[in-house]
C-alpha cells in the first residue's frame, strides 16, 4: 500500500465525517463542536438556525467532493492520467480553502453577530 493510497483513504474518511456533521446538524438542529471550536459557547450563539442554514449545503458538498475525490484516488481510476489526478488534488485543496473561508464568515455573522 502506497502513501498516496493511504492519503486518499484519509481524504475519503474526512469526506464521510463531514457528511456525518452535515446530516447530524440538519437532523438534530444542533451545531457540531467540530465546526465552531472546542471552547466556543454554542448556547450563547447569536443565530444558530441561520448558521445551520448557511453551513449545511457547503459542509455537505465539501464532504461529497472529498469522498468522491478520495475514492477516485484510492481506486486509482485516473492513474493513467497524471494531469487529471493533479487537477483533482488541486480541486480538493481549493475546496477545503474556500470551505474554511466561508465557515469563518458564517461563524462571525451567525454565531458572534458581526455584520
Amino acid at each position: 500500500m502506497s502513501f498516496d493510497m493511504i492519503l486518499n483513504i484519509l481524504i475519503m474518511a474526512c469526506g464521510v465525517y463531514m457528511l456525518y456533521w452535515a446530516v447530524q446538524m440538519k437532523s438534530n438542529r444542533k451545531i457540531p463542536e467540530m465546526l465552531v471550536g472546542k471552547n466556543f459557547p454554542i448556547e450563547r450563539a447569536h443565530d444558530p438556525e441561520g448558521f445551520i442554514r448557511a453551513t449545511f449545503p457547503m459542509t455537505f458538498m465539501t464532504g461529497m467532493l472529498l469522498l468522491a475525490a478520495g475514492a477516485i484516488g484510492a481506486l486509482e481510476l485516473l492513474a493513467a492520467y497524471p494531469v487529471a489526478d493533479v487537477l483533482i488534488n488541486l480541486a480538493e485543496v481549493a475546496a477545503i480553502m474556500v470551505y474554511g473561508i466561508l465557515l469563518m464568515k458564517a461563524q462571525r455573522k451567525y454565531l458572534v453577530g458581526e455584520k
